[in-house]
């Protein structure tokens, strides 16, 4: 009460907010061998592996004749592995495609089945003072 006033309340006005958006995937929402957590790509998996793939790739956004190319399945994987930003190596993916390969084709079609539904956001919002009274 009988003190001066030394610093004045500083202004809202002059704050804003930078804010980074970043899309973050994590591991892969199934395993290799899950095979049987989405039913219709376990048995188009099972009927026709080269058709799911064709599929894989209209969703991937590549021609549907793609999966004809040689290592064309590496390609698709690791693509999705780097657009969804899912952890993972180039080697992981290269022992998972030409180990397993029924069983990466359904991993793939069932990671971009859900990714499509759901995503990830991560988001840092930082305060960035643009007019400082001195």
């Amino acid at each position: 009460p009988g003190e001066p006033v030394t610093t004045q309340p500083g202004s809202r006005a002059g704050m804003s907010a930078i804010t980074t958006v970043m899309w973050t995937g994590g591991a892969w929402s199934t395993g290799l061998f899950d095979v049987c957590s989405d039913k219709k790509v376990c048995v188009c998996g099972t009927l026709c592996v080269p058709c799911l793939e064709c599929s894989v790739a209209r969703r991937a956004g590549e021609c549907l004749c793609f999966p004809l190319l040689p290592g064309a399945s590496l390609a698709l994987r690791v693509g999705a592995r780097e657009r969804h930003k899912i952890q993972g190596t180039i080697y992981e993916d290269w022992i998972a495609v030409y180990c397993c390969w029924p069983f990466a084709v359904c991993q793939v079609a069932r990671e971009l089945k859900r990714r499509a539904v759901t995503q990830i956001c991560e988001v840092n919002a930082i305060p960035v003072a643009e007019d400082v009274l001195v």
